[in-house]
């Protein structure tokens, strides 16, 4: 398709990351369960600490985008990730940024519950994105798999697309801006422990 002028950048931005197509999910596998102890005595080990998402009313200073058109590329692969963890326990779709044509977007996406191949699971959420490639970034204090690549959009806007997977959270981050961009993994941990929610 072919355009007289460049759309302003909002939008871009926006019908770039609606492109974005994942490919099917992965077909489940369930793990065995283990089996109880006969031991009378043996105590059971301490339950883990439960993760889901939410959405913070702020991201890195930039307010929740009420445009639909935003919003809607955010939640575009709601479903298919919710499939690769079913049951999900939460799910989370939203773009942030501040008003006017070159005002930088973030874009993210999460679900929350039983993942079972985070190196996978992170390798399928970024594939569908315009990065020539990814690489391993420090997953910070929340542990898993976590990898970072740069791109650009259709719109030729600045891409840093990042995800990560834990044993119950998967999560993208997508940058989109239409200036250059550095490394953005401090960026990228800070939002992930914003949309993280962790109960005993």
């Amino acid at each position: 398709m072919t355009t007289s002028t460049r759309k302003p950048f909002r939008s871009a931005a926006a019908a770039a990351v609606l492109t974005f197509l994942l490919p099917a999910a992965a077909a489940c596998t369930s793990e065995a369960a283990t089996p109880p102890s006969t031991a009378s005595t043996a105590s059971a080990p301490p339950s883990p600490d439960i993760r889901t998402l939410r959405m913070p009313e702020t991201l890195l200073g930039l307010p929740k985008s009420m445009d639909r058109v935003t919003t809607g590329a955010a939640k575009q692969h709601l479903d298919t990730l919710k499939r690769e963890v079913a049951p999900a326990t939460s799910a989370v779709g939203w773009a942030y940024g501040d008003n006017g044509p070159d005002a930088d977007m973030v874009f993210i996406t999460g679900v929350s519950g039983t993942v079972t191949d985070q190196n996978g699971m992170v390798e399928r959420s970024l594939q569908p994105y315009r990065i020539k490639t990814h690489k391993p970034v420090d997953p910070g204090e929340l542990g898993g798999t976590a990898h970072c690549g740069q791109g650009r959009t259709e719109d030729e806007s600045y891409l840093v697309a990042c995800a990560w997977a834990d044993d119950q959270t998967v999560g993208i981050v997508a940058f989109v801006s239409s200036r250059p961009q550095g490394d953005r993994t401090a960026q990228f941990l800070e939002v992930r422990r914003a949309m993280t929610e962790t109960k005993a």
